[in-house]
């Protein structure tokens, strides 16, 4: 009977260790990744305001161009 339980208390025992380093190592991983998220994030907010600003210019060049057009004729 005791023979057959052994392996089932070495991999308790293992996993409880790899369970705690587990715990070490993913506190950075998960800052890293926290990280990496954080400035796609960034990047992304910061095409949309420049998208956001080049179409606002456009708009407005183009009103004016419509404007001046418009007066002339």
């Amino acid at each position: 009977m005791m023979k057959s339980v052994a392996p089932l208390a070495l991999t308790g025992i293992a996993s409880v260790i790899l369970w705690k380093i587990l715990q070490i190592l993913m506190a950075p991983v998960v800052a890293w990744i926290t990280g990496v998220l954080t400035l796609g994030l960034k990047i992304v907010l910061a095409c949309a305001v420049l998208c956001a600003a080049l179409y606002g210019v456009r708009r407005v060049m183009r009103a004016r161009a419509d404007n001046e057009s418009e007066a002339e004729a």
